[in-house]
């Protein structure tokens, strides 16, 4: 079964960037919090890729929101803003990775792995 991903990024081509590296996985989108809080609370997916500034909230904001449900999905923020400040918001509100824009394909992919292996073993030891 293809992992499901939500990703969340107002811009059109981080999200053409996004579709071609994860083209194998089902790919859900969302250009604002709310949509992708919506989307989120229908699809269930198993990893959120997350922008940190989106236009009607914060990802922070959208990533604490998104930790209150179950299944809750891991969540890989990306960032313009390469602040120690805000990668450290970012890992304080519980992202498991944050990747600073424009990214490496293999880095980003190489988090994505991680994050999905994760989230793998986060379901199983919840029995769902």
């Amino acid at each position: 079964m293809k992992p499901k991903i939500l990703l969340v990024d107002d811009l059109e081509d981080v999200l053409a960037a996004l579709r071609r590296l994860l083209r194998s996985c089902d790919l859900l989108e969302a250009r604002s919090g709310k949509s992708a809080l919506e989307l989120a609370a229908a699809e269930r997916p198993d990893l959120v890729i997350l922008d940190v500034h989106l236009p009607d909230m914060s990802g922070v904001d959208v990533m604490e929101k998104l930790a209150l449900m179950t299944p809750k999905p891991v969540v890989i923020m990306l960032t313009g803003d390469d602040t120690v400040e805000t990668a450290g918001k970012s890992l304080a509100a519980g992202a498991f990775a944050h990747i600073t824009k424009p990214f490496e394909a293999k880095d980003l992919l190489e988090q994505v792995i991680k994050a999905l292996e994760f989230g793998e073993k986060g379901r199983g030891k919840r029995g769902a």
